[in-house]
């Protein structure tokens, strides 16, 4: 999705273990009816999700899953914020919501064989000693990484812990592209509010180079490296080190000016220039290669195990919606869905992510207006912890995006809640 830069802005590690046999949920209608009450008792999502940042201030969020773009035309960009963005005018940030490229598995260039993502075993049991209803009650249960939310200040994460009773030890945010200085020096942390004191880990969302002023062939030949190895400097200046660098994400969708577009050598070399030329500075900085869902095939741009420390993907509830929990099976083993990067990642003994996800509303977005958003959905949120629960041990982190601007996915959860069905069942589960 698109997203927007805070104040002009608005995803390394190897751990050992991680080939354990992915379990899935298994269906269990008993616990579906119970579901559907709870949503109903609950007082009171669409693919439009992917954030897209404009160049301007404010964030737009429309899913990040598939861009409209790439098979309609190119999606505007707006900015993804969460409404309390108060710095300068963010940087473009463009993922979520674009039209979908392809839908199914044909849809999508299958990886080389030496690459390609293994089948993905069908989902079976819902984890831990194949429960077949969920543990619930909130308290942070999605075991194995982090979790927390997109957000521009303190005061989001602080309310969005309100909402799950449990704390928040990893935000989402995305540096200004507007000039190298605000790439190397980001907004993050700039004050209390701005994360200087957050406890948990910094996930910054960076451009290859800022808009409209670089490259990829110029990237690819080293051209940048003083400017990549002052933010290495900068990130341990700050006495954050090991932040987690989500570098030109959603490259598979046409939306950003980093885009892959038909050149995967080129783009994989650039990628190879920036996390050698952070490292040099600051080699505990940790870099995750984020795809879009269900857009074009990202697989030939893979920069190599070397390089990448987390293989991250956007997925949001659209193109199609996850209205089944058989229709969220049948999405997320698409070629380019969830479960098809969480496979890629166990075969490359990498963690994975999902930087954003979320609900889209079913009107007043493009995947609303096509059919394809899935709304105030808590089948939806239910699959995605059964997901994260299931493949725990190779999680790194998941940040859902909470978005509440018009034009954009409208996620939110919390202030304001736009969608309290969902809502209630993910402050029962977190």
């Amino acid at each position: 999705m698109r997203h927007r830069a805070e104040g002009q802005p608005s995803p390394r590690r190897k751990p050992s273990g991680l080939r354990r046999r992915w379990r899935g949920p298994v269906r269990n209608p008993a616990w579906i009816a119970s579901l559907s009450i709870m949503a109903f008792v609950a007082v009171a999502v669409g693919w439009t999700l992917a954030p897209e940042r404009d160049s301007d201030s404010s964030a737009v969020v429309e899913a990040s899953a598939i861009d409209p773009k790439d098979l309609r035309e190119a999606r505007p960009d707006v900015n993804t914020g969460d409404g309390q963005d108060t710095s300068p005018s963010p940087s473009p940030s463009p993922s979520l919501s674009p039209s979908p490229v392809a839908t199914t598995a044909a849809a999508a260039t299958t990886p080389p064989a030496a690459t390609a993502p293994p089948t993905t075993p069908a989902r079976t049991a819902l984890g831990a000693a194949g429960s077949n209803t969920p543990s619930g009650g909130g308290g942070g249960r999605v075991p194995g990484g982090m979790s927390g939310v997109y957000a521009n200040n303190l005061t989001t994460v602080r309310d969005w812990e309100a909402l799950r009773g449990s704390a928040v030890n990893v935000v989402l945010t995305f540096a200004d592209r507007g000039s190298w200085e605000t790439i190397t020096h980001p907004w993050v942390g700039g004050s209390t509010e701005k994360f200087a004191g957050f406890a948990g880990t910094w996930v910054i969302s960076q451009p290859f180079f800022p808009t409209g002023q670089g490259s990829i062939s110029a990237c690819a030949s080293g051209a940048y490296n003083s400017h990549w190895a002052e933010f290495g400097r900068w990130l341990v200046s700050k006495g954050r080190p090991a932040t987690i660098v989500r570098l030109a994400w959603e490259f598979n969708g046409t939306w950003f000016e980093w885009s892959v577009r038909g050149n995967p050598s080129a783009w994989a070399s650039c990628y190879r220039q920036v996390v050698s030329a952070v490292r040099s500075t600051d080699p505990q900085a940790r870099f995750d290669w984020a795809m879009n869902a269900h857009s074009s095939s990202p697989w030939d741009a893979y920069p190599g195990d070397d390089y990448v420390d987390i293989i991250g993907i956007d997925s949001y509830d659209q193109w199609p919606a996850s209205t089944t929990a058989e229709i969220f099976d049948k999405q997320c083993n698409q070629a380019v869905g969830l479960c098809a990067a969480i496979a890629f990642a166990r075969a490359h003994g990498k963690q994975f992510s999902v930087p954003e996800w979320g609900l889209v509303a079913s009107s007043g977005t493009e995947a609303g207006r096509s059919g394809q958003a899935g709304g105030d959905n808590p089948v939806y949120i239910q699959q995605m912890y059964e997901t994260f629960r299931a493949n725990a041990d190779v999680l790194a982190y998941e940040t859902y995006f909470k978005d509440s601007r018009a034009g954009n996915v409208h996620s939110s959860l919390i202030n304001p809640n736009e969608n309290p069905k969902s809502s209630a069942v993910y402050a029962s589960l977190w």
